[in-house]
């Protein structure tokens, strides 16, 4: 039965190792730390089947924005992609998402190489539009586009460009 472990200092190392094994081009470190501030709005996961390991998982929100929860570090261990893993892990994500008071869903991913992860999100509901805001100080190094699904009675409405400061977090997640 798949179920999330919320990532804490006790399993802070292994979360760690597993999240470069999964995305080894990016460090979830800070963003770990930060999670474990009494007052944030963070939420980190290691997903198991039973006691093995499959992927990871997460939610934030922005400052102020609290319809809003976006969905940080998701991914399948490769070895356990197209077994139905990436679905339920979704499902539970948002569950828990929904459960927390938020009503969208909102991720960003990169334009370019990533047809297989922008198609599996559109299978399960996700509307994507461009994310070009001048404000961000990086906008020439990445084309973004972001996926948007009412987890609630709600209609989605679009991003429209709102800033989401990328170009911090990608500052943030470089080792």
């Amino acid at each position: 039965m798949l179920k999330l472990e919320l990532i804490t200092m006790n399993n802070f190392n292994e979360a760690l190792k597993l999240q470069n094994e999964i995305f080894p081009e990016y460090n979830g470190k800070n963003n770990y730390l930060d999670s474990f501030k009494e007052e944030s709005r963070l939420r980190f996961f290691m997903i198991y089947d039973d006691n093995i390991f499959v992927g990871l998982s997460g939610i934030y929100c922005y400052k102020n924005d609290y319809d809003n929860a976006w969905l940080g570090f998701f991914g399948i261990k490769e070895e356990f992609r197209n077994r139905g893993y990436g679905k339920l892990a979704l499902l539970l994500t948002e569950e828990y998402a929904k459960s927390e008071g938020y009503k969208f869903m909102r991720l960003f991913t990169d334009k370019y190489d990533n047809d297989l992860a922008i198609s599996f999100y559109k299978k399960y509901g996700y509307v994507f539009e461009n994310y070009n805001s001048d404000l961000e100080e990086l906008k020439d190094s990445f084309c973004v586009v972001i996926g948007s699904k009412s987890i609630s009675e709600y209609k989605v409405t679009p991003w429209n460009n709102r800033f989401i400061n990328l170009s911090k977090q990608t500052i943030k997640q470089q080792y």
